[in-house]
This record gives C-alpha cells, structure tokens and sequence, in this order.
C-alpha cells in the first residue's frame, strides 16, 4: 500500500513530469541542433540559431548579433524573428542589452528591465515586456556575438530552464558560427586567389616582342588547348615555371591544382616519397599516410624543374606512373590511379644528357612531346626595354613610389649587358634601383654593376664586343661569378642569392666555366 501511495504522491508525480519535460527539452535541443549543424553560410546558421532558439526558449521574439574587431561591442551582423504582434526588441534595446553582456561579460536574466536600465530607458511598449534573457557567444574566450530573448507574456518568463538551454544552445552555435564564418573566408580566398593566379599567368602576361619570344607564343597558342606533354628548356631566369603556369591556367586543367617540384632540390630518398607518397609505417617517421604531388596534382599539372637532376633510381618509377597513369606509395603494394599532365623544365640540353647515358631515352621521349626553348635575355635585346619598362612600373605600385622612368643614358647599357640571370636579374635589378633611387628617373648610379671599370681592366675587355662573342660572354660570366663568390667568402648558397639564379645551376656554372681554375 505505501509503495502504491508513494507513486501517487505529488512530489514524485512532479518529479516525473520534470523529467519528462527535460527529455523534451533535450529531444528539442538535439532536433535544433542538427538543424543548425545542416546549415551553410553564416547568414543561414544565424537564421536557423533564432528559429531554434524561439522554439526550444518559448520566446516571443529573439535577435543574435555578431561582433567583431577590437571592440566587442561593435556589431556586425543582426538577425531578427518575433510572432506576431509589435516589435519591442528594436536596435534600441537590441544595443542596450549586447552593451549591458559585453560589459559584464556574463548572461543576463530579469524580469525587470526598468531596474537594470532606469525606468527613462524602459517606458512605452518595453514597459510590457514581461521577461528578458541575454546569452554572450563566446570562441576562444572572446564574445563573439549576443542572443537577446524577450516574452511579453507574463505566464512564459524565463528562468533556470531557458538559462540552462541557452548554457548548451550558446556553446554550439559559437562553434557553429565560427566554422561558417571560417567557411566563408576560405571560400572568398580561393575565388580570389584563383582569379589573381588567372590575372597573373594569363598568356598575354608574358612579355616579349622579339622573334625569338613571338615564335615561343606561336607554340604555346597550339600547345595550350591541348592535353599534350611539354619539356620546357632554357637558362635559369627565363621564365620557364611563369610559362608553365601560363600553359596550365589557360588550358583544359585550369579549374584543377597546379604543383611545382625542383628536383634538383631533394635527394633520391626525399624525391621518391615527394612524388608517390607513402603510408603510415612505411619508415621510421612516417606516422601517418600522406599523398605524394602525384596525387596532390590528381586532374591537374605536374611541373617538374629541373628534371635532367632527377636520379637514375626514380626515373623508372617516374616513368611508370606517367605511362600508366598509376602510382605505388611507398610501404604498399597496392596501385593508385593518377591523372596528372606533367610539363618539364631542364635548364641544359636534355638530349645530350640521354646521350651521355645519364637520363633514360624512354623518358625523355615520354617528356619530349612538344618542346619549347625559351631565349635567354641576351638574344631577346628588344625585349630588354619593354621588360624593364613593366618591371618599374610594377614596382612603382609595389612600393608607392612615382619614378618617371630611364635615363637616356642608361638603356644601351642595359641592352648590352649579358644578363647571366636572364628575366629574373633584370627584374630584381630594376626592383633594387627603384627602391634605393632619389631622383625622378633611373640613371647609370642606381645600377651599380653597370658603373664602367678602369681601362684596360679585364672585366672591360670581356665585356667590350668582340669577333668571337660568345667567348666573351662565356668569360663575363666567369669573371662575373668569380668576383661574386669572392665577396659572399665562396659561399655558393649566398652567391646564388646574389645571382637570382638556383644554387644547382650556379655550381654547374661553375663547373662548366672553371671557375677558380
């Protein structure tokens, strides 16, 4: 009988109905909380965040405000809802009360607007409000928005109920808003950088009025529709990754990734897990799996520098995978599908190397499709000007500076000058008298390496025309690198800094030349 009573009893009905209401709460939450989670766009999430609120809350009207920069107080985003009837939750007491929890830093509940805001505040139709909760967002311990509820109904005010649903609802959302917001951003980025990479590569953006350089742009209007295999040969400097970029972001694969790798840079070990990626455990370090360029380039286009560097080792794997269109990571056995267009860069002769048995004839034929070979800057002398004349001006927006442009003086100096480093010497050389000129125009002083020698010196003679000139071009570039290296103490990596050009190629050079012999 008495455990028939105690079932009966107020105080244990009471008890179970709470229960019940809590797990029609919770059942609320969740059902708004997948909502929210669905949503996309910050705009969207905030939207969902007030429905789910006013529902789970009973509220009679509900706004949330982002707020950003240094001021937390400062809005940026409002949203608001109400049922029917007059707004009371207007930006004026919509800015009372995101003030009132960015000050304190805490929620705010009360039934007593008047008391907490002064009665002069709180008159007219705010009189009739009932109930008011204010709840701070809060993402990595910064306020980072406010949601306001009110009830103008005497029988629906809020209290522990609504404070502990909002306690959880407000968590979320702050996470949910920060994702969107963060979303958003990579979105706007990547349609940004996707058009600044479309602007910068454009194939009209690659300058060059010369024979040699419009013969170079009659190749690549038939190369670039096409899916075909590119070796791109040319000194160091010559713009062979711009034409690379140029060949991709205009062609069949623009809308896919575009990936650079230097071969020359990594040893056998290092390029062979670069290119096909390797699974967790396939070596000591190797903790988690991770994709190989081949993968990463997967619909897009694979530029390999300095290809001729490639060892022997992985030029058969290398060969393989372009065959084949398959890749094997390194620690399994299985094969992976890969659609990748590979465009090559050698800065020698590749065909002599396969001649001298040091690159596979198989590849080279696989690579050697369509070969373009791109001027050095010494055979491109009426592109020498126009160059210079797009770098400053360049360079005059990049530094806010107004140089007018070149000395009369100065452009057969630079038209005569070898420019060992090609486009890229040029171009950090109009840089660098740009940003140490202090006049209106760029003379013969803000090129140093230009200032005449003593007579009779061997750097004049080598630079003086003579019958034979490659030779004398050959012993510019000896003396040249010689006298570089002699100020950076032999150290070829700074040397090559100096230089504008890639440290592999300059210990060729020096090999090549003799330097120091």
């Amino acid at each position: 009988m008495n455990s028939s009573h105690n079932l009966h009893s107020p105080d244990l009905q009471d008890k179970i109905r709470q229960l019940e209401e809590q797990v029609e709460d919770f059942e609320n939450l969740n059902a708004a909380l997948e909502t929210i989670w669905s949503a996309a766009g910050v705009e969207e999430v905030l939207k969902c965040i007030v429905e789910a609120v006013m529902q789970v809350c009973r509220a009679g009207q509900c706004s949330i405000v982002l707020v950003g920069g240094e001021d937390e107080g400062e809005a940026r985003t409002l949203i608001r809802a109400r049922e029917a009837g007059e707004e009371m939750l207007d930006k004026f007491l919509h800015d009372l009360l995101v003030g009132w929890v960015c000050h304190h830093r805490m929620p705010l509940l009360t039934d007593a607007l008047a008391e907490i805001f002064g009665k002069a505040n709180i008159k007219g139709k705010y009189a009739g409000i009932a109930s008011a909760l204010s709840f701070p967002l809060i993402s990595e311990e910064k306020i980072t928005g406010v949601i306001n509820l009110i009830s103008g109904d005497p029988a629906r005010k809020f209290g522990e109920r609504e404070l502990r649903l909002m306690r959880i609802l407000a968590s979320q959302c702050a996470q949910f808003i920060r994702n969107a917001r963060l979303q958003e951003e990579l979105f706007d980025e990547t349609r940004r950088l996707k058009k600044e990479v479309l602007d910068k590569y454009a194939l009209y953006g690659i300058i060059g009025r010369s024979p040699e350089m419009q013969a170079v742009f009659s190749l690549l209007e038939r190369v670039i529709p096409t899916d075909v295999q590119v070796l791109l040969e040319g000194e160091s400097g010559t713009g062979k990754e711009r034409i690379a970029r140029a060949i991709h972001y205009n062609g069949p694969r623009q809308a896919e990734p575009f990936v650079a790798l230097d071969c020359g840079a990594l040893p056998a070990s290092l390029l062979e897990s670069e290119l096909f990626g390797y699974v967790k455990g396939a070596f000591t370090g190797a903790q988690k799996d991770r994709k190989g360029l081949f993968e990463e380039a997967h619909g897009g286009t694979l530029f390999m520098d300095e290809i001729a560097n490639m060892p022997s080792e992985i030029q058969a794997k290398f060969l393989r995978a372009i065959q084949e269109g398959e890749i094997r990571p390194l620690g399994t056995s299985q094969m992976r599908k890969v659609d990748v267009r590979i465009i090559a860069a050698v800065s020698g002769n590749l065909q002599e190397r396969v001649e001298a048995g040091k690159f596979r004839q198989d590849l080279f034929y696989r690579l050697n499709v369509v070969r373009i070979t791109l001027p050095p800057l010494r055979k491109r002398e009426e592109d020498i000007t126009l160059l210079a004349d797009h770098f400053l001006r360049t360079m005059n927006e990049k530094y806010h500076k107004r140089i007018k442009g070149f000395n009369a003086e100065i452009i057969p100096l630079l038209e005569a000058y070898p420019w060992p480093g090609n486009v890229r010497e040029l171009e950090h050389a109009v840089e660098r008298a740009l940003v140490l000129c202090d006049g209106e125009q760029l003379s013969r002083k803000d090129f140093s390496f230009l200032e005449p020698t003593p007579a009779g010196s061997d750097a004049v003679s080598a630079a003086l025309p003579s019958p034979a000139l490659q030779d004398a071009i050959t012993a510019f570039k000896k003396q040249y690198i010689e006298q570089v290296l002699k100020q950076t103490g032999g150290n070829q990596k700074k040397a090559a800094e100096m230089l504008n050009i890639q440290r592999t190629y300059l210990n060729r050079l020096i090999k090549e030349l003799g330097v120091g012999e």
